[in-house]
Order: structure tokens, then sequence, then C-alpha cells
């Protein structure tokens, strides 16, 4: 089976995968050994992140920095939504980024890279494709240059994602995430029209269709490796308040000092740490915000 703004979402999901230490589900999408055959210098490749749909994440070799293929599918709920979907990350990457367009990925394509002199070119190349409903973004890091035979390699890999567009039962997976439910979400949202999306197999997010600024919540449903907690995790920069209802060590955390006001609730169940994080368009969470949060986290203890 997490982003507050387009180009968050690969960082978020990359620390995802810095956090959790377990064996990840196979992808729903895309094959490990679709990834061994395309790839074949740096092979063997393990999943690190799997799932039925939303995101899926490669990684071959130990060293530091390892290889990576990243791959991440946002399902809208109309052309024109993904449309501006696209069109927003094209405009907000362009300032900060060497960007081209990528003729024959998807209904329309970019490619953009990091703007370095490097004289070898970079080692992280990315795409962004359109098809229908559906927007993908496509990732490659290698411990080498990217070179342009690279990149073809990633759009084939990437066509997989990209067949999401036709998939009826693939739209309805990535929009169906196991710790949010109906009610809970309505009261968050204040039965406003919200959207959600799965991130491959341990993130969601939902959000405001409508309403802009957006408000996003998001949840991530990891195994902590040894020596970590949700205490351990704990920021010096919010206050905390302790939530016995939810069980040991759960928590709701809130008025930060850096980064977007938000209120998080984290706790354990089912083996796995989970935290819901609320942000709420630049404004502070209010007391019913927090309220509502709390009762979402409760359901997923049942």
């Amino acid at each position: 089976m997490f982003r507050t703004a387009l180009r968050s979402l690969p960082a978020l999901a990359f620390a995802a995968v810095a956090a959790a230490a377990h064996a990840a589900e196979p992808c729903g999408f895309l094959p490990v050994s679709e990834i061994d055959q395309t790839f074949a210098e740096f092979a063997p490749w393990q999943t690190m992140v799997g799932g039925a749909v939303g995101h899926c994440t490669f990684t071959s070799d130990s060293r530091q920095p390892p290889n990576v293929f990243s791959v991440i599918q946002q399902f809208k709920t109309t052309k024109a939504d993904a449309t501006s979907v696209f069109d927003a990350m094209r405009k907000g990457l362009a300032g900060s980024y060497a960007t081209a367009e990528v003729p024959g990925f998807g209904d329309r394509a970019f490619r953009y890279a990091s703007k370095d002199d490097n004289p070898q070119g970079p080692r992280t190349a990315s795409i962004v494709a359109q098809k229908d409903k559906l927007v993908v973004t496509v990732q490659l890091s290698l411990q080498r240059a990217v070179t342009g035979e690279d990149l073809e390699d990633a759009m084939k890999l990437g066509q997989f994602a990209l067949r999401g567009a036709g998939d009826p039962e693939m739209a309805r997976k990535a929009s169906t995430c196991p710790w949010f439910n109906e009610a809970g979400l309505n009261k968050l949202f204040g039965g406003k029209p919200y959207e959600v999306q799965v991130h491959g197999e341990n993130s969601c997010m939902a959000a405001d269709t409508r309403q802009k600024p957006k408000r996003v919540l998001l949840v991530s449903a990891l195994e902590m490796s040894r020596g970590f907690s949700l205490i351990a995790m704990r920021s010096e920069d919010c206050q905390y308040r302790d939530l016995p209802e939810l069980g040991k060590d759960a928590r709701l955390s809130f008025a930060c000092k850096n980064g977007n006001p938000r209120a998080s609730v984290g706790l354990s169940a089912h083996g796995l740490e989970i935290e819901f994080k609320w942000v709420p368009a630049g404004a502070e969470p209010s007391d019913a915000d927090k309220a509502a949060l709390i009762e979402l986290a409760k359901s997923v203890k049942k």
C-alpha cells in the first residue's frame, strides 16, 4: 500500500523506504524481473516499495548511494484533473531543472534533470507522462551518469504503469486505502469533496478536490527497523499529547515550529507504526481537526 505538494511526493516516498525494514510486497504492475532484464548491468534488483498500485521503488547494490528505479502513479477522476497535475508539475519543475519534451510516451511527456555542470551528465533523471486520467512519474538514479539509452529503457518500463490508464480495477485500487474510512474522512474534510490516492504498499493521501489551497491528509504504515519507535521519531520542535486510548506510546503532535502547520497522530497497530498527518492549507489545525484526526486513527485499532 504522501504529499503536501506535487514535488514533495518522491522525497516522502524515499523517506518511507529509509525508515522501513520489512520484506516488501511485490509490485502489482511491474515485476522486478523486468527491472533485472532491462537494467541487467545493475542486477539483481530488489523491491523496496511494492503493493498493488500507486508507487513502486526498486534498488540494487548496497553501496551508497544505491541504484534506484521508481514509478509513481497518480490516478485522477477526470482527464482535465490529470492535465492540471501534469501542467503544474511541468511549470513547477521548469525553473529548477533542465526540462525537455519526450515524444512517444503516453499522450504527452517531459523529462527533467539537474542543471549541474557535471561533464559526465546527471546521475538522476526523471520523466513525467500523462495518459488520459493518469499521470506517471518515472525516476532513475544510477551510480554513473544516466544516458539517453537509459532513459529509453526507463520509458519502456514506465509503459507498465501507463497501462493503468485503461484499467478500471487498477483505478479503483488506487482510490481505496485500508487505513481510511468514509465517515472519518467526511468529518475531517467537513463534508467537502475529497479524493483518495494510494501510493504503494505503505502510504495513502486524501486531499480536497475543489477547495484551494488544498487540505491534505497523509498516512504511512511501516514496520520499523530494530531500535526505532514512535517515541524515537518525535521531533523536538512540536508539542505532544499522549493518547492512551490508542495504545502505548500513541501521541498527538501539533504546534510545530518548523515546516507546514500540521497535526499528526502516531500509533502502533497490526504490527505497524502508523502515522496520520493533517496539513490544513497553511493554518494551524483547529481543536475540531485534531479530534476528527484522532477519531479517524481509532478506526485502525478495530
